[in-house]
């Protein structure tokens, strides 16, 4: 990374510098151990140097060799890249492909196909947001230390927001908030639930059209526990199409029917990856899809 010094950061200590652009202490540390980690007009320098308007500050905050993991293959898989530059990747996740790694899927995830794009150099994968298996939609992905600290830091403070399309079963109308706490079930690896004694969650939906047999819906996680969207919706009586897990298979589509349409992070840019087919076809059924997808352009 590279940063020309400005008047306003002319005369202060490059630490100082660093903790104002929001670097953690973690990689302020890593900077400082490394023979080019910080670098001022091509010449090694330490914390303490103060910046002087014009001087060129250079930071590595790239991964090496020892950073990788030695067991993720590069796979060969074709992804839709909806934006990529040296901080971030945004792709297009297709339904039927894992984010990371697991112990029943290995090959076929976008942690293998981001391994073989970025094959080049050392390559770790940090997913910003992580979707189940067969939820398709945005997924960002950071390219160094330094913007998965940010990322990780945006989250943490409200400052990404998603939005996701998910085809329910039965009338939904209107909009409103399902504030429900959910928990693992127990002897469950993965299947969540409505608890008491689970981790708050709020999910706010809009519904964007419906008819008896089914409803488009609109929705902002406010939180991000497991399964939250899927378990929310089944709560309520309205559990999305194909989720077999929460409801039922359906004869429209092989998954459920849940994409995450768009993220906006805050200072970094919006994104959006628009419905895959095997969605827009249920919603043809039944409505015109171009009047609903408009909406959320």
């Amino acid at each position: 990374m590279k940063y020309v010094i400005d008047k306003l950061n002319d005369g202060i200590e490059i630490k100082d510098f660093l903790r104002k652009n929001k670097f953690s202490a973690n990689l302020i540390k890593r900077l400082k151990k490394i023979p080019d980690g910080i670098l001022v007009n091509s010449k090694h320098e330490n914390v303490r140097y103060i910046l002087k308007e014009n001087d060129i500050l250079e930071l590595n905050t790239q991964d090496f060799q020892n950073d990788e993991n030695e067991y993720l293959e590069p796979i060969n898989i074709e992804l839709e890249i909806i934006y990529e530059d040296e901080n971030i990747t945004v792709v297009n996740k297709p339904s039927n492909m894992p984010t990371h790694e697991s112990l029943n899927n290995r090959g076929n995830t976008l942690a293998n196909a981001l391994k073989y794009r970025y094959r080049d150099r050392p390559y770790v994968f940090r997913a910003t947001n992580r979707l189940d298996k067969d939820t398709s939609g945005v997924v960002i992905t950071a390219n160094n230390k330094f913007y998965a600290s940010l990322l990780s830091s945006k989250i943490k403070n409200g400052r990404i927001k998603k939005e996701y399309i998910a085809i329910v079963s039965g009338k939904l109308t209107g909009e409103g908030e399902i504030n429900l706490p959910i928990a693992r079930i127990e002897k469950s690896i993965i299947k969540r639930t409505v608890r008491e004694d689970g981790e708050a969650a709020i999910t706010k939906y809009k519904v964007l059209a419906s008819c008896e047999e089914a409803s488009v819906v609109l929705l902002t996680p406010v939180t991000g526990r497991t399964h939250q969207l899927r378990v929310h919706l089944s709560h309520i009586g309205h559990p999305i199409l194909g989720d077999a897990m929460y409801g039922e298979k359906s004869q429209y589509i092989n998954r459920q029917a849940l994409h995450c349409l768009n993220m906006n992070i805050e200072d970094v840019g919006n994104f959006y990856a628009p419905l895959p087919n095997d969605m827009e076809e249920i919603i043809r059924r039944y409505f015109e899809s171009e009047k609903i997808i408009s909406k959320n352009k």
